[in-house]
Order: structure tokens, then C-alpha cells, then sequence
């Protein structure tokens, strides 16, 4: 079963993605840089050096967030028996590839979210960002009871 959730890229390429997913904070880092430089030319401040700093340092760290964004939401998982992947935005976006599926260890929901014990990891789906979460949350409560008759019988 695959289930995708709203963040799901689509038909997006790599490129366009990271820039979409750049935008809004490279335009708040920028707009703070430049609001600031602003207040000190109209104070006197000669703002060209730490102007330009500035506004380098804002863009790194602005596009680091959102390629973190990228490489860390979840938007699309692959569930096959007692296994599963979980792929995050940027992975979705790519050719298909060998998945790497993990085992399901546990499938709870707590606090209106599904956390689920997969591999080494625990990872958290929130109901806003799938649309499909009912049937994801039955999925993965599928796998963890065979995964849990599976390694109970052996």
C-alpha cells in the first residue's frame, strides 16, 4: 500500500523543488536583513560591509532550513507486510530507487498522531498532512500486529 500525504512533490523536478521550498525563508531572512540595514542607514550607520555580510550569512542559514524541510518531512510511505518506507519529500521527488524497507515494530496513536516504531527509529505522521490517515493508521496497526505474531512465534 502507498499512501502520500500533502506534501507530496508530484511530477516536480529536484531543482524547482529546493528553490520552492527556499523561498519563503530566503524572503523572511532577506526581508529582516534588509529592514535592519534600513534602520541603520537612516541612524547613519555606514551598513555596507554588514550589509553584504549579513545578507550571505541570512541566505545560508534561510536555505539550510529549507532544504532541511525537504530531506526531513515525510510525504509518501510504503507499506508490504510487515514492512515499511517512509520517504521524505526529497526522496519522493527522485527516480524510483530501491526502497528501504524497515521492520514495524509498534503503530500508536497518542495525542491525535501516529507514532510508529520503525527499524532503530520512531517517526510521527500528523492527521493534517494525510489525507488518507484512517486507513494509514489501519496499515500500519496491520503490519506491527504481523511484525508482533511474526517475532512472538520465532
Amino acid at each position: 500500500m502507498t499512501f502520500r500525504s500533502i506534501h507530496y512533490p508530484g511530477v516536480v523536478s529536484r531543482p524547482l523543488l529546493a528553490l520552492q521550498a527556499q523561498a519563503r525563508p530566503v524572503a523572511l531572512a532577506l526581508l529582516a536583513v534588509m529592514t535592519v540595514g534600513l534602520a541603520a542607514a537612516l541612524q547613519g550607520e555606514s551598513i555596507l560591509w554588514p550589509f553584504v555580510g549579513g545578507t550571505a550569512t541570512a541566505y545560508v542559514i534561510a536555505a539550510g532550513i529549507g532544504q532541511n524541510r525537504l530531506v526531513t518531512t515525510p510525504a509518501q510511505v510504503d507499506i508490504r507486510g510487515t514492512h515499511a518506507a517512509v520517504q521524505s519529500i526529497w526522496q519522493a521527488a527522485s527516480e524510483a530507487t530501491e526502497e528501504d524497507l524497515l521492520p514495524v515494530f509498534s503503530a500508536r496513536l497518542q495525542n491525535g498522531e501516529l507514532t510508529v516504531g520503525l527499524g532503530d527509529s520512531v517517526v510521527s505522521f500528523r492527521p493534517e498532512d494525510w489525507p488518507a490517515f484512517d486507513e494509514l493508521v489501519q496499515a500500519f496497526r496491520g503490519a506491527a500486529r504481523q511484525s508482533e505474531a511474526l517475532y512472538a512465534g520465532g
